[in-house]
């Protein structure tokens, strides 16, 4: 029997699952929209739940048009700098800031007194920017200080789907990269870093390397997205 690798991607605009067969070829598509926000000039949010609500309703699509039975893998890739502060069962706290926020220039400017551009560029492979969540991450700290306190975790929307999909908080560090709180040398969290600006390492995921198997999607994820 052929088997399946169903490919999401949870991007700005839109969910779009693929289902590609052992050749590489796409056999089933699905996708679905969800809307962006902006609540203040150049404030860019999101639901985080649309990015999951999005993930079932493209899956349940594509996954129609074949033979469940021959699925045996799912793999996500994600508008990567975009992050969420959720509780222990990954409920969202307030919106998800979006890689495309520019709320955070004067945040940027404070890191780099702070703590140095070449510093922070050699440690975590890059520059203070706007895209990153690093900047953003500091702005909800001065102005929304209760809302990272109450997060048991902060999640991009790589590790947000993946909870979701397996019941654990796990991310693959490409994916956790572009935040801006990787050690690139150590191939971990910054924890030095998350520490200094005033978060705990533990509320982020679990990183693993690229590739590595991350979960088991659950029974509940299996139904609520048609793969069972």
């Amino acid at each position: 029997m052929s088997s399946l690798v169903i490919g999401i991607d949870s991007s700005t605009t839109a969910c779009k699952a693929i289902a590609w067969d052992r050749r590489g070829r796409a056999v089933a598509e699905g996708r679905a929209a969800y809307p962006l926000l902006q609540p203040q000039p150049g404030w860019h949010e999101q639901d985080a739940e649309t990015w999951w609500a999005g993930a079932c309703q493209a899956l349940r699509v594509c996954v129609s048009q074949v033979d469940v039975q021959q699925i045996v893998a799912i793999g996500i890739t994600h508008q990567r700098e975009s992050f969420v502060p959720v509780t222990a069962t990954g409920r969202p706290l307030r919106h998800a800031i979006l890689w495309s926020d520019e709320r955070s220039r004067a945040q940027i400017a404070e890191l780099e007194a702070r703590f140095g551009r070449d510093a922070l560029h050699q440690l975590t492979g890059k520059p203070p920017n706007m895209t990153m969540a690093l900047p953003k991450l500091l702005w909800l700290l001065e102005h929304e200080p209760a809302t990272l306190a109450q997060a048991d975790k902060i999640v991009d929307v790589h590790a947000f789907l993946v909870q979701r999909l397996t019941g654990h908080f796990r991310c693959s560090l490409a994916s956790a990269d572009p935040m801006g709180l990787v050690d690139m040398a150590a191939r971990g969290w910054a924890a030095g870093l998350i520490r200094d600006l005033g978060m705990r390492l533990d509320q982020f995921a679990e990183l693993a390397e690229p590739g590595t198997v991350l979960g088991q999607v659950t029974l509940a994820a299996a139904q609520a997205t048609g793969c069972l």
